[in-house]
């Protein structure tokens, strides 16, 4: 009798902050080392470990039937495998990174500042604009609310398409959209590369604190830019890299980046 193929449990815990970034703000700069944790909406602090902290239940997890509903999570567990010896080398030897591990790191902020909870209500709030825009064109007259119809494959004289019921039904503002994880997943490494070749224009600098702490976040990368422009891309900080070093972006060409 040939026993049964165990199959590996697929992750649930899927964290959107990197552990081995983490592992920097333990007690001994472990992974199993103890981690504070402050909530500052509920008042509340309490120990824990780089592997309870900063995770959702099946976040990135695809809708069936994708053939890996987890590779998301997979992948950025690869992801952290190759970065993590960069930040235990740049924790220890207390040095900036070479041009090859600035590269790397670069990929890792991209990727952190796309993974987190805040970027799908963040890229949402794109598509919703792009779409009222849009249908305010569409919506102009009879004839630009036919030719839309037309061009997406539609039926301008189906039942509910007419044009006075749908301008009115616009104009009421009675409506929402949403997305799905794919959605979101898909827009995130969708983009991910324009902004690594953003991140690649900027200068940027080590600045390593000898005696002091560093505090980390749940959103460790910070998009900053003019209001209503932040979907510009233009600058980006990385906030915490480890516990005594702080990487920031600059316009100042006296910074190094990547060759």
């Amino acid at each position: 009798m040939v026993p049964p193929i165990r199959q590996e449990a697929e992750p649930r815990r899927h964290h959107y902050v990197s552990q081995c970034w983490l592992a920097g703000f333990t007690e001994t700069g472990e992974n199993n080392g103890r981690l504070w944790v402050t909530d500052f909406t509920r008042r509340r602090q309490w120990p824990t470990t780089t592997a309870n902290a900063g995770h959702i239940r099946d976040f990135y997890r695809l809708a069936d039937p994708a053939p890996d509903p987890v590779v998301v999570e997979r992948f950025f567990s690869q992801l952290e495998g190759v970065v993590a010896p960069v930040l235990r080398g740049l924790d220890t030897e207390r040095r900036p990174p070479r041009d090859d591990e600035l590269d790397l790191l670069l990929h890792f902020i991209a990727y952190q500042w796309l993974r987190v909870p805040s970027f799908r209500p963040f890229v949402l709030s794109v598509l919703e604009r792009f779409t009222r825009e849009r249908m305010t064109q569409e919506l102009r007259t009879p004839e630009t609310w036919r030719a839309a119809l037309v061009e997406a494959g539609m039926d301008p004289d189906a039942p509910g398409a007419d044009y006075e019921g749908m301008k009115r039904f616009f104009e009421s503002g009675e409506y929402s959209i949403s997305a799905e994880t794919d959605w979101y997943l898909q827009r995130a490494f969708s983009g991910v590369d324009g902004i690594v070749e953003c991140l690649r224009r900027r200068y940027w600098g080590t600045s390593i604190s000898r005696g002091g702490r560093l505090i980390a976040s749940d959103s460790p990368v910070v998009l900053e830019g003019e209001r209503g422009q932040r979907e510009a891309l233009h600058t980006y900080r990385d906030l915490p890299c480890s516990t005594p070093m702080v990487a920031f972006r600059t316009s100042h060409p006296d910074f190094w980046k990547p060759s």
